[in-house]
This record gives structure tokens, C-alpha cells and sequence, in this order.
């Protein structure tokens, strides 16, 4: 098989998996919104790989024919821009924002039929370079926002963490290189490179996707408040926290703490991070260890590593272990072994 009958096959294996996909999510019951935004976005992707499968079966290789193809694919970034946002701002992807995005596309579409050239498209993938890496550059400050919201506001955030984004937004990056490498040369094996990786991409997203729970965010906590020089439930915080085991509440979050001992979010969160100097899951998940874990893994050496996660708050071994290693300086096993070598 040659290298253009490879990519042929290649595109049409994409344009079915990105169909089935999309198929799957969109008539997907039970499916979250960021679930049908990516629904969504494989349907665009289908459409991209059908293109190309058609056009290997036609054998097209008119300079012309392949400056559209690039104009076209560049619309991509909306794609990915949609799917990044929507992610640490739940519901911002909206088919008005898609439209405001398209219209910065029609000045080149316009420029190519009245100027059909090279020089155009070039410009054309310069400005959407120049786009993309500002678009990811402001994604990568919010997004760090985001992750010290939910840090500073959730007990457990196995199912609303982003951290998988720092790898899928590094594959982003990769591919748009590739992408821009295959329009300046045409070569087959780089296209068939860049279908392999999009498609790789595109599953690692699929699985933490249909995994993750969005946040819900008051936009209001977001807003930066002064510092606060005396907390009235400084004295009450620790008394009800660990004399009614809020700690063991896995879905405990400090809009819930904070009502309870008659605050508000922001000061109980400012609290924490002037006064007690740690986030509110680093609190929290430091109560689970010391008031619970240590004393299961002390008196209970039969219990498994799923059990004491679990009766301890925690929804997951894996955030247990990694909690524990931070607190304890050794992980779980590491400390059971200690205790029964001594």
C-alpha cells in the first residue's frame, strides 16, 4: 500500500469514527452538555475526513483545489476553542459565539475569490496561528483560575479536575503544527500522521469527557475581594468541622461549610488562604487523614486500601494515596508496612 492509497484509507476509517461518535453522543440519553458539544465538534471532524476521502477518490491535486481545503480546515479552531472553554466555563460554547467566530473567517474566503493566490492562504495561516496561540494563551490563565476554584471550593475533585486538559492541549498544539506543516508541504505520509494523532487525540479527550462533571461556578466568587483582617468563625470552624465529621461528607463543599457555621464563600476562602494558608480540599482531605485514615490503617490492618478511602471521605483510592502522600510524606502502603515493621 502506498502512501496515498494509506491516506485514503486513513481519512475514510476517520470520517466513520468521527460519525459514530458523534452519533453516539448526540442520541446519547443521559449525555451532559459538554458530552453533545463534542457531539458537536465530531460531526465537523466527519465532515473534514469525508472531504478528504472524496477528494482521493477523485485524485484532485489542483494548487486551487488544495488552497479551499486549507481554508476550510482552518475552521477547525472553532472546534477546539468551543471544547477548551467549554470545559472550565460550562455553557459558554453557544451557536452565537460559533457565528461571531465564522465571521472572522469571511474576509479570507472573500479575499481568495476575488484574489485566487497563495498569498492569501498564507497570510490566512499566519493569522490563524496568531489566533490559536492567543486563544490558548488566555485559555491557560482562566483555566489555572478555574483549577484554584474548584481547589478552593470542593472536597473531592476527582470528576471535575482538568488536569488531563494539560496533555490534551499540548495534542492540540502538536496537530495544528502538523496541520500547517501538511499545507505548506503535501506530502501523504505527513497527512496520514496527522489523521493517526487526530484521532488519538480525539479518544484521550472522549474518555475524560465522558467522565467529567463541570463545576458549578457563582461568577461572583470569581470577583477578587479585600482581604479580611478578623473571621467571627475562626473559633467555631475547627469545633464544627471535626466534632460533626463534615470532613466525611465526600461531596462536602465550602458553599456548604460556609452555611453551616454562617459565613459566606468568599470570606471562609479568603480565611483559608490568609490565615491557614492551604486551599479548602487541602484542609479538608488533611482532616480525612489525620481524624480517620491513620486510625483505620493503625487499628484495621485488614481493611484494603478501597475501604479506608472510602470510610475516610474520599471518593477514589487514587486520590487518597495522593492526598496521603502529600500530608504524610509516604503513601498509604508505605506508612502500613512502617507500622507493622515497628
Amino acid at each position: 500500500m502506498n502512501s496515498s492509497s494509506l491516506s485514503g484509507f486513513l481519512s475514510g476509517f476517520a470520517t466513520a469514527y468521527f460519525s459514530l461518535l458523534a452519533y453516539q453522543l448526540l442520541t446519547r440519553k443521559e449525555a451532559s452538555r459538554l458530552q453533545r458539544v463534542l457531539g458537536v465538534i465530531f460531526v465537523q471532524w466527519a465532515l473534514f475526513n469525508l472531504k478528504d476521502f472524496l477528494l482521493t477518490l477523485n485524485d484532485y491535486n489542483s494548487s486551487n483545489t488544495w488552497n479551499i481545503i486549507t481554508l476550510i480546515d482552518g475552521l477547525s479552531l472553532i472546534g477546539y476553542t468551543c471544547l477548551l472553554y467549554e470545559v472550565i466555563a460550562p455553557k459558554w460554547a453557544s451557536w452565537r459565539k460559533v457565528c461571531l467566530m465564522l465571521l472572522g473567517y469571511i474576509p479570507f474566503f472573500v479575499a481568495y475569490y476575488l484574489m485566487p493566490g497563495t498569498i492569501v492562504i498564507r497570510y490566512y495561516i499566519v493569522c490563524l496561528f496568531l489566533a490559536g496561540t492567543a486563544i490558548l494563551l488566555h485559555w491557560i490563565v482562566q483555566a489555572r483560575r478555574y483549577k484554584r476554584y474548584i481547589r478552593d471550593s470542593f472536597s473531592n475533585i476527582d470528576e471535575i479536575d482538568i488536569s488531563w486538559l494539560r496533555v490534551v492541549s499540548w495534542f492540540f498544539v502538536i496537530c495544528q503544527l502538523i496541520w500547517v506543516v501538511t499545507c505548506i508541504v503535501r506530502n501523504p505520509w505527513i497527512d496520514c500522521l496527522y489523521y493517526l494523532l487526530s484521532i488519538i487525540l480525539w479518544q484521550i479527550t472522549l474518555e475524560h469527557i465522558m467522565h467529567h462533571q463541570p463545576a458549578v461556578i457563582d461568577k461572583q466568587d470569581l470577583s477578587p475581594t479585600p482581604p479580611i483582617r478578623e473571621y467571627a468563625f475562626a473559633q467555631t470552624l475547627p469545633e464544627t468541622v471535626e466534632a460533626e465529621e463534615l470532613f466525611l461528607n465526600p461531596t462536602l463543599s465550602i458553599k456548604d461549610l460556609a452555611q453551616l457555621i454562617g459565613t459566606n464563600r468568599t470570606y471562609l476562602s479568603d480565611y483559608f488562604v490568609h490565615v491557614k494558608q492551604t486551599s479548602f480540599y487541602d484542609y479538608i482531605n488533611g482532616l480525612r487523614i489525620e481524624k480517620k485514615s491513620v486510625a483505620l490503617l493503625t487499628e484495621h490492618p485488614e481493611y484494603t486500601m478501597e475501604r479506608i478511602a472510602s470510610e475516610s471521605g474520599f471518593r477514589s483510592v487514587s486520590t487518597f494515596r495522593r492526598a496521603f502522600l502529600k500530608q504524610k510524606g509516604v503513601t498509604p502502603s508505605e506508612y502500613r508496612k512502617q507500622l507493622k515493621n515497628n
